[in-house]
């Protein structure tokens, strides 16, 4: 009994072992579907990216491993041939990719440890073909032709992605190449490449610095090509800061490379030889500390198709340099930059140019023969490049001077012998004033920033090519600015500039600005200020007419607007500007003084005030947004006018005078858009005030009255005298309401002369033209001289009419004078019959003939109501006809909008 419970008490191994066995067999299945699965998904998408390149991809084989490390290989990589092709573009040997199990599993993916991750035996086939095209170049052609165009969306702002949780031991790439093969070479075709490329990164997150080391040996058998970069900790990003980059290259053969560029850089010889490296420091956006730029670069005899005489050019940079932007410390140790035959050289040192005591020690920096037509001579695509902007030689010329005490850098900028020629801009012909210069001395000692006093001459230049600005070569053009510079994080920057002159034409201007930047990306502002002051102004003189920028082929086509409604976003200004006398658009103004304040879009007319007219205008609270397109512009107009002379205001919209007086009152209007197409259908608001001694001119409606009704009398009569004006009264009060492009009068126009009292309801359209209807009531006096004495009314007779046409040419139409006629008819009867009857009794027959004083009043208010009631008929139908214009305007959307 005891040997049987032994032998059950020994079996546990065998039972413990089998089942470990079973496992190791279900973990092997598993994988071996895993990587089965793994494979014919990557071969799918494989399949679907061969049919988006017009290339075989293939993919040989794919492992994959669960412990110690998570990891997989994929191996056989192919990106095969386009057709007609008969390499393929690329193939890949092996993708190792190992990742520790323990953390990743521990810390639910959250630490991710890789160990290795390598790309070895990367061979990329770049073939040039006879009509010299690149396979890549038909690539990405295809690329172009499948991919729908679509319209850019503005990027959203995304937060950075913590990545403090990776740690990469070692990632790399050994043993690549790129073949070069050159199908245009004639029968036998050339090959040549960049063999035993290596690119290796170690120790990879956060809080390490990082190092990048790239080596190849190029058109060579042994490596001759070393390339570094060294960045700062990483941050949780991991987006590294470079700190160093590290050249060195060993006489590189660079002809054979010269096929393989694009078509119009047409290299054909040329060597290159390097051993340089640049300590970067603050020089780049999050570093810190001094800059170093050391060593030599050569591209020696470079040759390229085109150049006059088969010209070869050298280029050499020699540096042994040294800055710090936080403390403004430059030396120059040496500097020689040659360009064939332009050069650069630079000697001395400047420190603490960013203090308040900068020490100039031999400082020099000097350009000789720095003509860009004759580098094209050597360079031809540069010739294409600036297609005939400039030529001649620049004048470069920085020196230190000063007193010990007040040292500072002088600049100097000749362009007095180049040609300019900027499309659409502006020229300048060689021998035409053009000079800048600047002086640049030590930052105040509150503030650090640097200081600067620049002048510049812009006489020589021509302005018209730009159809903006009529400055002549000769003119007078010259800016003078001194202030200050502090550089700020990043990209930021603040200039401050107290003293700004600028003298153009017969004209000075004076004043201060200054202007910031701030933040990154969609979070970057810009803040400026300007305040500006003249005692004149000619902004006519200034500015091309018309007439001139038609004589000169018409203004340019127009840029399409943005449609990006956030590009103003950030934008926070203010300008600020007083004149003493301005000519703008033929307008004289007087004391013209100003706040327009800008926040994003918003441009926010704080305080304007301006005399023009004989009167004055203030504009105090008037708003616009400056939308992403001009239909979509709201603005918003409040204008107070003081004793302005209308006569000359309405000369501005109208080819003639139509109205004198002067005007007092209040314009509050606001719309969309600009033009008038636009403003017929968004302007509304309305204008109140009062006309001073008033006339209007082109038509004497008493006159016109008059004259038919003359004619009409079955008595002998005559029309008054047509003095082509009527006269308005010494103070009229209107106000109108805007509305569907027509200028509504609230209530009637009602005035009195000698002559007769007019009334007026209806409304004038945007477009100057008139639709008032109403009446003109001769009152007893005029009546009787015009029937030569005969009739004397004991009221004033109307006579219904209506005024249309342009307002600076006014017609009387609709004008209804048989109820008069008739009147005085009765009336000429009436005393007619008196006269002859005499007495009692002939005041009798009088009184029963013309119906008794009474009546005839009676019928007089009844016609001014019956013309009362026209015109209210009139008002509706004109507001029933733009209900009728809206209502087809939204059928017609609606239509556009199902396509219907």
């Amino acid at each position: 009994m005891s040997d049987t419970v032994v032998k059950k008490k020994r079996r546990w191994p065998y039972v413990l072992g089998g089942v470990f066995a079973l496992l190791v067999i279900i973990v092997a299945v598993a994988l071996w579907r895993l990587d089965a699965i793994l494979l014919k998904t990557a071969r799918d998408q494989a399949a679907t990216y061969s049919q988006l390149l017009g290339r075989p991809i293939e993919i040989g084989d794919i492992s994959t491993k669960l412990f110690p490390t998570i990891g997989a290989q994929v191996e056989n990589v192919t990106v095969g041939p386009a057709e007609g092709e008969d390499l393929p573009l690329a193939q890949l040997a092996l993708i190792d990719v190992r990742v520790a199990a323990g953390p990743l599993l521990s810390s639910s993916g959250k630490d991710i440890q890789v160990k290795n991750a390598e790309v070895s035996g990367l061979t990329v086939n770049l073939v040039r073909f006879a009509d010299g095209t690149t396979n890549v170049q038909r690539l990405l052609q295809r690329l172009e032709e499948q991919q729908p165009k679509e319209e850019e969306a503005p990027a959203e702002e995304s937060q950075p992605m913590d990545l403090s949780g990776v740690h990469v031991e070692r990632a790399a790439l050994t043993d690549g190449a790129i073949r070069f093969v050159d199908r245009g070479a004639g029968e036998q075709a050339r090959e040549l490449g960049v063999k035993d490329l290596d690119i290796e990164v170690k120790d990879l997150r956060v809080g390490k610095p990082l190092v990048v080391n790239l080596a190849a040996a190029v058109l060579a058998d042994t490596q001759n090509l070393q390339v570094s970069l060294h960045a700062a900790p990483l941050p949780a990003t991991l987006v590294p800061t470079p700190e160093r980059v590290t050249l060195k290259a060993q006489k590189i053969d660079l002809a054979p490379l010269g096929p393989f560029l694009p078509p119009d850089i047409g290299l054909r010889a040329g060597t290159l030889d390097a051993d340089w490296q640049a300590d970067l420091g603050g020089a780049v956006p999050g570093g810190q500390g001094p800059t170093k730029l050391v060593g030599i670069i050569k591209a020696l005899g470079l040759s390229f198709t085109g150049s006059e005489g088969g010209k070869a050019l050298d280029v050499v940079m020699d540096t042994d340099v040294a800055g710090d932007i936080n403390t403004g410390d430059l030396a120059l140790n040496k500097l020689k930059v040659d360009l064939g035959p332009a050069s650069l050289t630079g000697k001395g040192s400047v420190k603490g140019l960013l203090t308040d005591k900068p020490a100039v020690e031999g400082f020099e920096l000097t350009g000789r023969n720095l003509d860009p037509a004759v580098l094209a001579e050597y360079y031809p695509p540069l010739r294409k490049q600036l297609n005939g902007m400039i030529a001649g030689p620049i004048g470069l010329d920085v020196r230190g001077s000063g007193t010990q005490d007040a040292q500072a850098i002088d600049v100097n900028v000749d362009l007095t012998p180049v040609r300019l020629r900027v499309p659409a801009q502006l020229t300048k012909d060689a021998g035409g004033a053009m000079k800048l210069s600047a002086r640049v001395s030590g930052a105040a000692a509150t503030g650090g920033a640097l200081r600067f006093d620049a002048k510049a001459d812009l006489g020589g230049i021509d302005l018209r090519p730009g159809l903006l600005v009529d400055k002549a070569p000769g003119q007078r053009m010259d800016l003078s600015a001194a202030g200050t510079y502090a550089p700020g994080k990043g990209s930021g920057m603040k200039v401050d500039i107290p003293k700004l002159t600028a003298n153009v034409l017969e004209d000075t201007m004076t004043g201060s600005a200054s202007f910031a930047l701030a933040g990154t990306g969609k979070k970057q502002t810009t803040t400026f200020s300007a305040d500006l002051k003249s005692q004149k102004l000619d902004a006519d003189a200034l500015m091309m007419s018309e007439e001139e920028v038609q004589a000169r082929g018409g203004p340019p086509p127009e840029e399409p607007p943005s449609d990006d409604p956030t590009r103003f976003n950030g934008y926070r200004g203010d300008i600020r500007f007083a004149v003493g006398t301005l000519r703008y658009m033929e307008m004289n103004m007087t004391q013209v003084t100003g706040v327009v304040k800008m926040t994003d879009d918003l441009i926010t007319v704080e305080k304007f005030s301006t005399g023009v007219y004989g009167g004055r205008i203030v504009a105090d609270g008037t708003t616009m947004r400056l939308g992403p397109l001009p239909e979509q512009r709201p603005f918003e107009a409040k204008v107070k006018v003081e004793g302005v002379a209308v006569e000359q205001a309405l000369t501005q919209f109208t080819p003639q005078k139509a109205v004198t007086g002067k005007f007092n009152g209040n314009v509050d209007v606001k719309g969309v858009g600009y033009t008038p197409d636009q403003l017929k259908q968004t302007l509304l608001g309305g204008i109140n005030g009062d006309l001073l001694d008033g006339e209007l001119l082109g038509k004497d409606l008493v006159a016109s009255v008059s004259e038919p009704l003359a004619k009409a009398l079955p008595i002998a009569a005559k029309g008054l005298k047509n003095e082509q004006v009527t006269k308005l009264g010494g103070d009229l009060p209107f106000s109108v309401q805007i509305k569907d492009g027509v200028a509504q009068l609230s209530k009637p126009l009602t005035w009195a002369r000698p002559e007769a009292e007019l009334s007026f309801d209806g409304g004038i359209r945007l477009d100057g033209s008139l639709d008032l209807t109403g009446s003109v009531s001769l009152t007893p006096s005029t009546v009787k001289t015009l029937t030569l004495g005969k009739v004397t009314p004991p009221a004033a007779i109307p006579v219904g009419l209506k005024l249309t046409g342009p307002a600076w040419k006014p017609e009387v139409t609709s004008l209804d004078v048989k109820p008069a006629v008739a009147q005085i008819a009765k009336l000429a009867a009436s005393s007619l019959a008196g006269n002859l009857i005499g007495g009692e009794r002939g005041q009798q027959v009088q009184s029963i003939i013309e119906g008794g004083e009474d009546k005839l009043r009676a019928e007089a208010e009844a016609k001014r109501k019956e013309l009362e009631a026209k015109a209210a008929e009139e008002k509706a139908r004109l507001e029933a006809e733009a209900k009728k214009r809206a209502e087809e305007e939204a059928k017609k959307r609606l239509r556009g909008l199902f396509g219907k």
